[in-house]
């Protein structure tokens, strides 16, 4: 490899200055010598002070090239373009849809790996970890072509109950899991035979979460974003990109954070004690040990715990997935009474060098509403807000749910689950929980 040239007028204005330090050099000793000899100066005086006026200025413009230089081969995050859910391919003969069976299986995790919006979420294992841990139904439709090709998927599961209702969503818990397709005649089918199973059990109405508007003609919620980050090649870039301010946070919370470990079950107790006590100051109920426990077993190899330390206590910690080139923090958590440490700083900033070295090219800050306190704590690094898009199936006439916590009757909830012993919120909490999408 050659040795990289400097810009052009970079190496002349240097050039330059280089010879104006010469001249100012030898006129600084030709008025010394004058001034011995009695001589007048004057002359030689005024020319010194336009080569030193000259070097200034020249130091002054070698500067600003140095600076645009460096800002022209600075690394900064570029805009990420959002993967169609929905292709443009052409398939052959009639569609037919059924649930995915065991055989399945194999042809479903190759078509999730070729297709460039699918997410950890749609693998057949979670839809099986949410069965077996959360008790609920759910069925994997599978859309083949006439050739027995797999052609498009759409997992759903289930959710029932007296308090909030029954419902199908696409995929519960967690950000994405909405139909991935070969084509539109493919979606349609899909979201078709799913209207049909939420017709057979009664379902007030069907979720599909995309990360894209795909223009099906249905009713939308779409007050939700989440934050990607591209990532460099190395730690170093990504550094350099930050601004100032997210850097000093960062050095405050590594000056407190005495430790840090990324790994997997055997960090859940720690991971859990911290969850559990930021979920119920949130007023929100808590999942179960079990159900982190089984998704890390689900997603072996696809999914990391994380623990932040101060003198050997765990104050931070989040759960992390990786698939497809794309790290996602789905979960996070900080002990309030040490936020003044920026301990969450200098967690989040760990998890992302991990992202780097593991080679991943994007992260994923996970889902807020576009006014919330954690839409600028995601935006200050950097990441680029992508809006979601969650439609919706339902009977004639009716409307959107409206089952989120800005909704009045449940702030009176909220308010009295934060007043309780975080004893009761881990017994109770994963009983009402697991029935929310």
């Amino acid at each position: 490899m050659g040795m990289e040239m400097p810009e052009p007028r970079l190496d002349v204005s240097k050039h330059r200055l280089d010879e104006l330090k010469e001249c100012k050099g030898r006129l600084s000793r030709q008025i010394g010598e004058a001034k011995q000899s009695d001589s007048n100066a004057d002359r030689l005086i005024d020319e010194l002070k336009q080569v030193s006026d000259e070097i200034k200025q020249l130091q002054k413009l070698l500067k600003q090239q140095l600076n645009e230089t460096r800002s022209a081969k600075k690394w900064a995050p570029g805009t990420i373009e959002k993967p169609p859910a929905i292709a443009n391919k052409i398939t052959s003969g009639a569609i037919t849809v059924r649930s995915c069976a065991d055989d399945d299986i194999s042809a479903v995790e190759a078509y999730l790996a070729e297709h460039p919006a699918a997410s950890v979420w749609h693998l057949p294992a979670v839809s099986r970890f949410i069965k077996d841990t959360c008790g609920h139904r759910a069925r994997y439709f599978c859309a083949f072509d006439e050739t027995h090709n797999l052609v498009g998927v759409l997992p759903l599961v289930q959710l029932n109950s007296r308090l909030f209702g029954n419902f199908l969503v696409a995929m519960p818990y967690f950000n994405y899991g909405g139909v991935l397709a070969d084509n539109r005649e493919v979606t349609l089918k899909l979201i078709s035979h799913a209207d049909q199973w939420r017709r057979e059990v009664n379902a007030s109405h069907l979720e599909l979460r995309f990360c894209q508007d795909n223009a099906l003609g249905l009713p939308q919620k779409t007050d939700k974003v989440v934050f990607w980050l591209p990532l460099p090649d190395n730690v170093d870039d990504l550094w350099d990109s930050f601004q100032p301010k997210v850097r000093a946070q960062i050095r405050r919370g590594q000056r407190e954070m005495t430790e840090l470990s990324i790994g997997g079950p055997e960090l859940l107790d720690e991971f859990y004690r911290v969850f559990a006590v930021n979920m119920r100051d949130l007023g929100t109920p808590v999942y179960g040990k079990d159900f982190f426990a089984n998704l890390l077993q689900a997603l072996e190899g696809q999914a990391w715990l994380v623990v932040a330390r101060i003198n050997g206590r765990a104050v931070g910690c989040a759960f992390l997935t990786g698939y497809k080139g794309r790290m996602e923090i789905p979960w996070a958590s900080t002990l309030r009474r040490y936020n003044h440490t920026s301990i969450n700083m200098s967690m989040y900033w760990k998890v992302l060098e991990f992202a780097v070295q593991q080679g991943f090219d994007v992260f994923d800050f996970g889902r807020c509403s576009q006014d919330a306190g954690t839409y600028r704590f995601k935006q200050q690094w950097g990441a680029q807000p992508l809006k979601l898009y969650w439609d919706y199936v339902l009977p004639d006439g009716e409307k959107l749910p409206a089952l989120n916590p800005d909704n009045p009757k449940f702030r009176l909830m909220i308010a009295v689950w934060q007043r309780l012993p975080v004893m009761l919120t881990n017994l109770l909490g994963p009983h009402i929980v697991k029935r929310l999408p």
